[in-house]
Parts: C-alpha cells; sequence; structure tokens
C-alpha cells in the first residue's frame, strides 16, 4: 500500500529519524520504602535493559529494612536521593529533580521491565506533543495483564481496561481521563516542569491520575503503548499485606478525597461528600466481609473502619487547601551516569 506524503509529512518524520539517532538520554526512576530484597532484584533486572542512553535514580524513603546498606553495593553504577516522609507524591518529585535525562521512566521497586522496555515507549515521544507514555502491567498474583487502557473519573473511580481508543479520554477537561500506571510510564521532564510536578500531598494513591490529569488539562497528549508490559509483584505496603488484601485503607481514601477536590478548578464539594460517604459504606461491608470470614478480629475490625473514615476526614480537609507546588529545577545533566 503507497501512502500520500507532502513535504511537511517528509519532514516531520525525518525530524523523528534524527531524535531517535539522537538518543534522549532517559532517567529511570525507581521510589522505594522497606523492599530491600524486592528492589535488589529490580536492580539487576534493569542491567539488561539495551537502551543505549539511560541512568538510575533511587529515592529511598524513611526504610528501615537495611536497604540503604544494600544500595551501598550499587555505588557506581546508580545515584541515590532520600525522601523522608512514606508518601510517593513527594518522593517522585525528589526523583524527578534528582534526573539528568530528558525523560523520566517510573518503574516500582516489585516490577520488572523487559530488555527492550525504553525503546518501546520512546517511538511515542517522536510527537512533540506527547507528554507522557505508558504500557500495560502483568499482575503477577493474578497471573494475567490487569492494567491496560487506564482511565479515571475526577471523582477518583478507575477502571484498568477501558474501550479504546484513548482519544476518548484525552482533552482539556475529560471525565474520565486517560491515565498510566505508575510502574509504568515515562514522562518529559520539560512537561513535569510545567505543571509543578507531582501532588506531595497524595502519599500512597492516585499519584499516577493526578499527573496524568494535570498534563492532560496543560494540553500534553498521553500514549498509551500495550507491547511495553511489565511485570509487577504487588509486594505488602503500608496498605495491603502478602495476600494482597487491603489491611488499612487510610492512604486510599485520603489520596481519593485530595484528588477529587484538586482534579478541577472548581469543585463541587458536595458530589465528593457523596462519593466518600458511598466508598466508606463500601469499606465497611469490605470489613464486614473479613471480619465474618475470620481474616480480621473485632479489633482489627474497628481499626479498619475508624482508619476509613480518618481518611475520608483528612483527605476532604487537605483537599480543600491549595495543590501545592513543587519547582521542579532543570536537569543536572553533568550528573548522568550510564547505568551498568
Amino acid at each position: 500500500m503507497r501512502f500520500l506524503t507532502t513535504p511537511w509529512a517528509r519532514a516531520r518524520r525525518a525530524a523523528a529519524a534524527d531524535q531517535r539517532r539522537a538518543s534522549p538520554t532517559v532517567t529511570v526512576a525507581v521510589c522505594t520504602l522497606d523492599r530491600r530484597d524486592q528492589l535488589e532484584r529490580t536492580l539487576h533486572a534493569l542491567r539488561s535493559l539495551t537502551y543505549p542512553a539511560f541512568e538510575v535514580v533511587v529515592v529511598n524513603g524513611p526504610s528501615t529494612d537495611g536497604t540503604a546498606e544494600m544500595l551501598e553495593g550499587f555505588d557506581h553504577s546508580l545515584r541515590v536521593a532520600t525522601c523522608g516522609v512514606a508518601a510517593i507524591g513527594a518522593s517522585r518529585n525528589i526523583a524527578v529533580a534528582s534526573a539528568a535525562g530528558d525523560l523520566v521512566a517510573f518503574i516500582d521497586d516489585d516490577a520488572i521491565p523487559p530488555p527492550n522496555w525504553l525503546e518501546t515507549l520512546l517511538p511515542a515521544f517522536d510527537d512533540p506533543l506527547v507528554g507522557a507514555a505508558g504500557g500495560a502491567v502483568f499482575d503477577v498474583p493474578l497471573g494475567r495483564v490487569d492494567w491496560q487502557l487506564c482511565t479515571c473519573t475526577r471523582l477518583g473511580a478507575g477502571n484498568t481496561d477501558s474501550p479504546g481508543p484513548i482519544s476518548r479520554y484525552l482533552g482539556a477537561g475529560a471525565d474520565p481521563v486517560a491515565y498510566l500506571a505508575g510502574c509504568n510510564m515515562m514522562i518529559r521532564r520539560r512537561a513535569l516542569q510545567q505543571v509543578d510536578g507531582f501532588n506531595p500531598l497524595l502519599t500512597g494513591a492516585y499519584d499516577d491520575v493526578d499527573i496524568c490529569c494535570r498534563l492532560n488539562d496543560a494540553g500534553w497528549g498521553i500514549a498509551y503503548v500495550p507491547a511495553a508490559v511489565v511485570r509487577h509483584d504487588r509486594a505488602p505496603n503500608l496498605t495491603r499485606d502478602d495476600q494482597q488484601t487491603i489491611r488499612d485503607p487510610y492512604r486510599i481514601l485520603a489520596s481519593r478525597a485530595i484528588f477529587a477536590m484538586q482534579s478541577t478548578v472548581a469543585p463541587d464539594e458536595t458530589a465528593v461528600v457523596a462519593m466518600l460517604a458511598e466508598s466508606l459504606r463500601e469499606w465497611t461491608v469490605f470489613a464486614d466481609q473479613q471480619l465474618a470470614a475470620g481474616h480480621l478480629t473485632p479489633v482489627e475490625h474497628q481499626r479498619f473502619v475508624e482508619q476509613a473514615e480518618a481518611g475520608a476526614r483528612d483527605g476532604l480537609a487537605a483537599g480543600r487547601g491549595p495543590r501545592l507546588v513543587t519547582v521542579i529545577p532543570d536537569p543536572p545533566r553533568h550528573l548522568f551516569r550510564p547505568y551498568r
């Protein structure tokens, strides 16, 4: 099949080819907290990446499991920064500030990418209007791809398998809006600078939704690249246990409330409050079921419900305030260190 060409189209393709040949620098950012063994496995896996121009930056939260000591063994191949609080939004901002690359690729400390991960995502950025690109996520505990074309409403109702095309969920004010899984996304640094980085109020959820929402509303395109698949182990964290069961819903509800209040210029607080009330009812039913099944003791059940209520209350209060601005500096290009 022959395609019609124009001088403009030929020039754009030539410019894209030149950009690929120039090998834009990429920083692979890994934010971690008390996952020493999983992080070490991820760092070894990153050595198998075949892209020639990437570095690795690890942001270590207030870990107490020997993560800092383990990272000393990688001292000559990556750079380490620290985050004094257990908050993914703040940690991602530290990663971006430390990154020397033109693009920042985020992967979780319990995820494994394929060797061609970066090369698979990079062509999306041939379009200068694309600010972020990401792929699918294979959920290891479930044994299947569970995160594909992801969307979320402005009230925080997510769908990880939305019908395409992605253009249905893009454009200023789109609701639902497309977003990328936080363990498999690459973002232009200058796009992050334009939208003031990640929301540091988001401690454990909705950080990926929020940044994609802000990029979209600022006019940047978001690309979904289904061939770029990472494997995600979903290790235990402050919210879930090793059986993937939610044990503490505080961060989920607080982050959802903050996102819902700050995802639009003029939020409908009445709608947010109604959403939180319904969400609390759903989490209470979940807790009741866990109690009946013997997975929660009466004391744990009471604490679960109290944490859900506190998360909704604290998140709503925090969301009423302004979104915190994080100034993203220009990249410290002189610190770029190819990962080996």
